[in-house]
């Protein structure tokens, strides 16, 4: 995998959450692709060692940029970082765009890829409404941040981990009147999504899932599927990371 230099064009901080934008002049990322970052320098390029895996937040005039969530040494030193990353060209299969009235769903930082999204749905015309998960641990600062780049959204203020999948969906109700669902999150939300979905609107469903060669080589983000009624596995760096909720074997 080529890893390309970028500069850093800003980077912000909202307590253990970052945004960093980078200056792209190459394929532009479509929703729900990532990309894979590290950090440049001869000392720091393999400390860590391997790249993490971040969805293209949003694109707009050659600028990309990353949301995530400080987690480790990895991610710390991204989001401190200020001048050069090196960074993949987009990867993976991402949302397929269907005819509106959609729904997005994101909880927590998972909304990163809702972005590019909404960007991609407002171009093409369909409407679409947001509902995005405020947990109750996220910083003031992130919540405000939200509130600004989504000033449209929905916004679902939750006390507890195991409370945020059915909050979310209370706020939707009534699941018919949108042609489809796009969701990303923790898994438990996903899970809840996809059960909520199934049978009434078609889901695309973004997974985060642990990726060492984005590739394909190395099988470290296996995800179970049903194909023509067996369990079987695909990868979610090329076979996603976005899949149709139905053929998920969860």
């Amino acid at each position: 995998m080529k890893l390309h230099a970028v500069e850093v064009l800003e980077r912000e901080s909202f307590g253990d959450h970052a945004l960093i934008r980078y200056r792209w002049t190459g394929t532009p990322p479509a929703p729900g692709q990532f990309v894979m970052v590290r950090i440049a320098g001869a000392v720091q390029a393999f400390d860590p060692f391997l790249s993490r895996p971040f969805f293209a937040h949003d694109y707009d005039d050659e600028v990309v940029s990353l949301l995530f969530e400080i987690r480790g040494r990895g991610t710390f030193l991204l989001s401190e970082e200020d001048s050069v990353l090196l960074v993949s060209d987009p990867l993976g299969r991402g949302y397929t765009l269907d005819n509106g009235p959609v729904a997005l769903v994101g909880g927590g930082v998972w909304v990163s890829p809702l972005k590019l999204l909404a960007r991609h749905l407002s171009r093409s015309g369909i409407a679409f409404d947001a509902y995005l998960e405020i947990p109750a641990t996220a910083p003031g600062a992130y919540a405000a941040w939200i509130a600004e780049n989504y000033p449209d959204a929905i916004l679902v203020r939750t006390q507890a981990d195991s409370d945020a999948p059915q909050a979310i969906l209370d706020s939707i109700g009534d699941l018919t009147r949108y042609a489809g669902l796009y969701a990303s999150g923790p898994t438990p939300m996903l899970d809840a999504v996809k059960r909520f979905s199934d049978g009434t609107v078609p889901a695309q469903l973004a997974l985060r899932e642990r990726m060492a060669c984005a590739n394909g080589s190395c099988y470290g983000c296996a995800v179970p599927l049903w194909r023509d009624g067996v369990r079987e596995y695909a990868r979610a760096c090329v076979d996603g990371p976005v899949f149709p909720a139905e053929v998920l074997a969860w």
